[in-house]
């Protein structure tokens, strides 16, 4: 029996020490940007500054549990609309950039 319990113990420590632990996924909308120039990701009416930069040909993420703000406004570091989406900004959908400027706004 105290051979069992020491090799059950032995493999939790493993498993700590080397990173094997189970990470859940974290909710989050995520925001692909297929322009070639950043922009700003910005939430209206979300009750703080809810802002992401997303780089050109590049993805990023906003981690909530939760539903955020009325309206998706997406802008070039320079301040020009790009486009904007008459919803909240919800875990698991995601908001693509297209390269002709258009944007896509889709539960995954």
């Amino acid at each position: 029996m105290k051979r069992q319990i020491a090799t059950v113990g032995c493999l939790t420590a493993l498993g700590l020490l080397t990173g094997c632990v189970y990470d859940a996924a974290r909710p989050q909308v995520t925001y692909e940007n297929r322009l070639d120039q950043t922009v700003l990701v910005t939430l209206e009416g979300a009750g703080g500054p809810y802002e992401v930069v997303v780089g050109g040909d590049s993805s990023n993420s906003l981690g909530t549990d939760e539903c955020l703000g009325t309206a998706i406004v997406v802008k070039t570091e320079d301040g020009d609309l790009v486009g904007r989406v008459e919803e909240p900004a919800c875990p698991d959908w995601s908001l693509v950039v297209n390269d002709d400027g258009t944007l896509d706004y889709t539960e995954d």
